[in-house]
């Protein structure tokens, strides 16, 4: 299963109106494909860091879900304001690893089927 971490540095005192921006955008790109597994901030290390855990079905549709989403009204209107809120944006395409938690329970789903 193919993954994205988006790893965010927002600036000081802009992570509440992020997640505020970040709870509008979301619904645009899970209903255009993207599923999200999680959203956390950080408490320990350099602060103001949040990341976001999506699944999607390849590499295709990072770029193909962000375009179509910049098409629809309400994602324009709230993604103009996330760069007031970010310092860094940095995107990581990954492959789920054999000993994460949803390869195993797929695993155990399959053999208990059998």
């Amino acid at each position: 299963m193919p993954y994205v971490l988006v790893r965010l540095q927002c600036r000081y005192g802009k992570t509440e109106e992020f997640q505020e921006i970040m709870s509008h955008l979301v619904p645009v790109l899970e209903d255009r494909g993207w599923r999200l597994h999680g959203a956390y901030q950080n408490r320990i290390g350099r602060l103001n860091k949040c990341y976001d855990l999506w699944e999607m079905p390849d590499a295709n549709h990072v770029s193909s879900v962000l375009a179509l989403a910049r098409e629809d009204p309400e994602f324009r209107e709230w993604a103009v304001g996330l760069p007031d809120c970010l310092e860094e944006e940095e995107l990581e395409y990954m492959n789920e690893l054999p000993y994460s938690i949803a390869a195993r329970e797929r695993r155990a789903a399959r053999a208990a089927g059998d």
